[in-house]
């Protein structure tokens, strides 16, 4: 068969059958794009200059194109290695981690709030659990075992978050100074208003993150949900 036949026997067969797309590839790549942004997150706490938090939002834009990019072609695509559903629970629950970073970003920019170590502890879980969904995406097919065990981190970093989110709060509420029943407050009434308005502004920040990792543990339940039924 000439070399041009060949050709155009391969383009017919593409045609009819196209090859079918690595969407576990392509999750993992969105869960690798959320561990960056965590990390311009974190970046951004130590330091708060306008880049890191431009670095977030850009990362945030990017992650939202490339959700949607791939559920496009999820809808484009007949046969697919695992069930389309599944795939697409995964696109959309690790894009939904991204909007809370994104608006941490904003609550701290509007409110002008400084970073705490309870935030920055919150956001070195969230990487953790980042980068082991996208470990665990990755090896799914490999090594099913392994893609479980990343599967529970994330959903660990979820508990930590939790724990550490509580800590604050009794911090945040107890602070000597603050005023306790029967007491006679040490600070003034504008300066006690100030105080509450901080503590407030920052519950916010706390459960904006904390709700970050709730997400991310519904991602950690998806690719724990595959590796039961396709293990």
């Amino acid at each position: 068969m000439k070399t041009t036949q060949v050709s155009r026997v391969r383009r017919l067969w593409r045609t009819i059958f196209p090859a079918v797309p690595d969407f576990q590839q392509l999750v993992a790549e969105q869960a690798r794009l959320l561990h960056k942004t965590f990390e311009a997150l974190a970046e951004f706490l130590e330091v708060t200059p306008d880049r890191h938090a431009e670095e977030v939002r850009r990362c945030v834009q990017q992650a939202h194109a490339m959700a949607q990019g791939n559920i496009d072609l999820l809808h484009r695509t007949f046969v697919t290695r695992i069930d389309r559903e599944d795939i697409y629970v995964l696109i959309t629950r690790v894009d939904h981690v991204f909007d809370y970073c994104e608006t941490s970003v904003r609550e701290i920019e509007l409110l002008r709030l400084s970073a705490d170590p309870w935030m920055k502890s919150m956001v070195s879980r969230l990487e953790e659990g980042a980068s082991a969904l996208a470990n665990g995406l990755e090896t799914f097919r490999t090594d099913m075992h392994e893609a479980e065990a990343m599967s529970a981190r994330a959903r660990k970093a979820e508990r930590d978050i939790e724990d550490i989110y509580r800590q604050a709060l009794v911090e945040l509420f107890s602070e000597p100074g603050a005023g306790s029943p029967g007491e006679e407050s040490e600070l003034s009434s504008q300066a006690c208003l100030g105080l509450v308005f901080d503590h407030m502004k920052r519950r916010e920040v706390y459960r904006h993150l904390s709700n970050a990792a709730d997400r991310l543990a519904h991602a950690g339940e998806a690719l724990h949900d595959l590796t039961v039924k396709y293990g």
